[in-house]
């Protein structure tokens, strides 16, 4: 069964500090500080639409799309492969 999340829970998952959920289209990138530091990068994507559910952009389901096991130097460099994956 494939686990599905929301923009509002992976903003609660993410530091107040460092960690950043930014919408790009039909996909949400997502970074954060990693333990052993540097920042981690994913990608989800919406599954469902507020057309279809009536709930706002952070209340739709979101599945996984992309992922790297890859530690970048800064949020900003975690955003840009985000964006280099979905281009």
């Amino acid at each position: 069964m494939m686990e599905f999340t929301t923009m509002e829970r992976l903003q609660m998952k993410v530091s107040a500090s460092y960690g950043a959920v930014i919408q790009f289209g039909d996909k949400v990138f997502v970074t954060d500080c990693h333990w052993k530091g540097g920042f981690t990068a994913e990608i989800y994507e919406f599954v469902e639409t507020p057309d279809e559910t009536g709930l706002g952009d952070i209340e739709c389901r979101l599945a996984p799309w992309g992922k790297t096991d890859e530690r970048f130097k800064d949020n900003g460099h975690a955003i840009a492969w985000c964006m280099a994956q979905v281009k």
